[in-house]
């Protein structure tokens, strides 16, 4: 089996796929993995750090997406402004793909059809369930924890004040109060992380058992 996984080309998009580490799994488990040069450099791993675990570095996106019997992205295919074209046409017929589909969003509607109309059997991380038998495969729950916490850290970066409580000779300077709409996997970091840094935090859910978590 050959395992391709080309450079994210989202605007902004600095993930990779695969970690070396992982490749290296699947290296062992019998799999030629095609990494596109560059692909992790956004999140510190380098086209020598994917060779070094067996993977073969390919410079042209299009010989990955010809290659590879699977195609690991991070986001949905995108339009490839280098080769003018979209990624969901260098797809072809039999072609596993694995990535954040997001096919209920609108924008999203016309790039699935392509998908379906090009024979590609497609994969969306973002629907795996939330169970405990499929906990490893929780690629959301994973984005969402890393968005909680970053995004409270910006938040708290942007606000006039101090967060926690601070003493000092002459008197005492408040904690700042945050309000976390949302108590799923991003809001429950994003309260963590505040609580964390000494804020007085409240949150809200409209789920009954968001209480308990």
């Amino acid at each position: 089996m050959i395992i391709g996984i080309p450079k994210e080309i989202m605007p902004g998009e600095l993930r990779v796929a695969a970690t070396p580490e992982t490749v290296q799994k699947m290296v062992r488990d019998g799999a030629k993995l095609l990494v596109q040069t560059d692909a992790g450099k956004g999140s510190h791993y380098y086209d020598k750090d994917y060779q070094e675990v067996g993977a073969e570095i390919v410079e042209n996106p299009q010989e990955i997406f010809d290659r590879a019997d699977v195609i690991l992205k991070v986001k949905e295919p995108q339009f490839n402004n280098e080769l003018n074209k979209h990624e969901a046409d260098m797809l072809h017929k039999g072609q596993y793909l694995i990535t954040f589909l997001h096919p209920a969003s609108p924008s999203n509607h016309e790039m699935i059809k392509k998908l379906r109309d090009n024979g590609v059997i497609s994969l969306t991380l973002d629907g795996i369930p939330r169970i405990s038998r499929a906990q490893t495969m929780d690629a959301l729950s994973s984005m969402s924890t890393c968005a909680g916490y970053k995004g409270m850290i910006m938040a708290i970066n942007n606000i006039s004040k101090f967060v926690p409580l601070i003493g000092s000779a002459v008197g005492m300077i408040k904690p700042a109060t945050v309000f976390v709409v949302g108590a799923g996997v991003a809001g429950l970091r994003a309260i963590a992380t505040a609580k964390a840094l000494g804020a007085v935090v409240y949150a809200t859910d409209i789920r009954p058992d968001a209480l308990e978590q």
